[in-house]
């Protein structure tokens, strides 16, 4: 928990310092999303689980004309495949759990042209079914690059916000497991 308070002390001092250095003209309010990611794991967790299904939130907050800082918190689902059947607890005739995660990030998000963007977003992501899991730790470090495109909706101040992401995850375990994933986004957002 210690990360994630440190996390949103940086965000809240990157917030402060950027409100005040934002003479620029702000083309837009808050914006909040609410969003359905699917994923297919990669790297070592790609031979337990096949895919993954699950929904975030996010609030962005117009720093200048292009850019915005966001906060995003989100639920995964990871489904298991037929590499399953060898993990510890299959061995040991345990029936082994699907991975239930909570990312918590914050992250810069940069329009470069009117509607295409680039993010970047850092933060913990917790594990739910720690215990079902047999993990040694509660969250993990995670980042996530993505690119995306908004397109605006016929009422005004309404969006559909889709991206393609790449998200890294650290070990639950006192491994070298990666529990990396891509993911497609697909939101609707509208202005505060």
């Amino acid at each position: 928990m210690k990360a994630i308070f440190n996390t949103l002390v940086c965000f809240l001092l990157f917030l402060s310092f950027s409100i005040g250095a934002s003479a620029q003209a702000i083309p837009d309010t808050m914006r909040l999303s609410f969003g359905i990611d699917a994923g297919y794991p990669v790297g070592s967790i790609a031979t337990r689980y096949v895919a993954s299904v699950g929904g975030s939130i996010r609030f962005d907050y117009p720093v200048s004309k292009r850019s915005y800082v966001t906060a995003s918190v989100g639920y995964n689902n990871f489904f298991l495949g037929d590499g399953s059947t060898t993990t510890q607890e299959a061995i040991l005739n345990v029936p082994v759990p699907t991975l239930q995660t909570m990312p918590l990030k914050l992250g810069y998000k940069y329009y470069l042209i009117k509607t295409f963007y680039v993010q970047g977003e850092a933060g913990e992501t917790l594990i739910l079914n720690k215990t079902a899991e047999y993990a040694t730790k509660s969250y993990a470090f995670t980042y996530a690059p993505q690119i995306g495109i908004t397109f605006k909706l016929k009422k005004p101040h309404n969006y559909i916000d889709t991206g393609l992401r790449y998200e890294g995850v650290n070990s639950f375990y006192n491994d070298s497991d990666k529990y990396n994933y891509w993911a497609l986004h697909v939101s609707y957002a509208f202005n505060l």
